[in-house]
């Protein structure tokens, strides 16, 4: 491994803090939305079925269900599981799958055509995290998995912040992008509360006066990870203030789901389990004489 010297360490810092004062290398962005704790749609109800029970037979069982969250208690109770006959209640067979296109087909050439010339592909970051009091993250980064690529850094953003999308967008001066899927696991700690006390905290700009900053503790200076650690705080540059709102939406959102099925506990339902004899479709009768 490569270490890095301390004028490079300090240049990375100098970088990051400033980045809003240069042009930067990359445009990054967000393909797709940031989650902010908003529900799901519902799925639409499937229509309802009349089963004509032939026989049926119900048992008692005490189970124990997983919570949501760890910080819930688990479902616990007693259900009945019904096990019925059932006379065939003569479903509608699903649809076919659709047709495969033609690589003929203008759509798909077209398309072929556009990935080709702005698409270069994508790439897993793996990214360790751990926030000191939701103030600096102690950064890993591991390009595509490569441990002996690996850059370890101090960044003055709290990076629970990233954890409401999955991926990120890498768009260079030519106009191709890159797709990052971002796997990070990500981790608080409480300094106050540390029975061996706190690590030593590198000296940061502050966030609000001095934007995005980040310092290399350990690396090898030609490691992707010194690229990723540029656009990653270029990204929060850029839609940190998104990012927090969504994550402190999150929290809430958490909170109130949290405070209502403490309030409201969940019972494990009833089961009901159906079997039926489908009628098979008449084989096509062969005509003498065309074995």
């Amino acid at each position: 491994m490569k270490l890095l010297s301390p004028a490079l360490i300090l240049l990375g810092l100098y970088v990051a803090a400033h980045a809003q004062e240069s042009t930067p290398k990359w445009e990054v962005g967000l393909p797709q939305p940031i989650t902010d704790g908003t529900a799901s749609e519902p799925k639409p109800q499937a229509e309802s079925v009349e089963f004509a029970v032939l026989s049926s037979r119900t048992t008692r069982i005490e189970v124990t269900k997983a919570a949501e969250t760890s910080e819930l208690p688990p479902i616990q109770g007693t259900i009945n599981v019904t096990v019925q006959m059932v006379a065939d209640p003569k479903l509608t067979d699903p649809p076919p799958p659709l047709p495969a296109l033609s690589p003929d087909d203008p759509a798909v050439i077209a398309r072929l055509e556009e990935l080709r010339a702005n698409y270069r592909g994508s790439e897993l970051l793996f990214l360790s995290a751990t926030v000191y009091d939701k103030h600096r993250t102690l950064l890993r980064i591991y390009p595509n998995g490569k441990i002996d690529k690996m850059v370890t850094a101090w960044s003055n953003l709290n990076f629970n912040h990233f954890s409401g999308f999955s991926c990120y967008r890498v768009k260079e001066a030519d106009g191709r992008f890159l797709d990052i899927g971002l796997l990070m696991g990500i981790g608080n700690m409480n300094t106050s509360r540390m029975a061996q006390g706190a690590p030593a905290i590198a000296e940061l700009p502050d966030l609000v006066t001095a934007g995005p900053a980040f310092q290399v503790v350990e690396g090898d200076a030609e490691s992707p990870a010194m690229d990723t650690l540029e656009q990653i705080h270029e990204l929060y540059r850029k839609e940190g203030e998104k990012m927090e709102t969504a994550y402190h939406a999150r929290e809430r959102a958490r909170a109130e789901r949290k405070a209502f099925l403490l309030a409201n506990p969940p019972r494990p339902e009833d089961v009901t389990i159906r079997f039926w004899n489908r009628e098979r479709p008449q084989q096509p009768q062969i005509e003498e004489g065309t074995r």
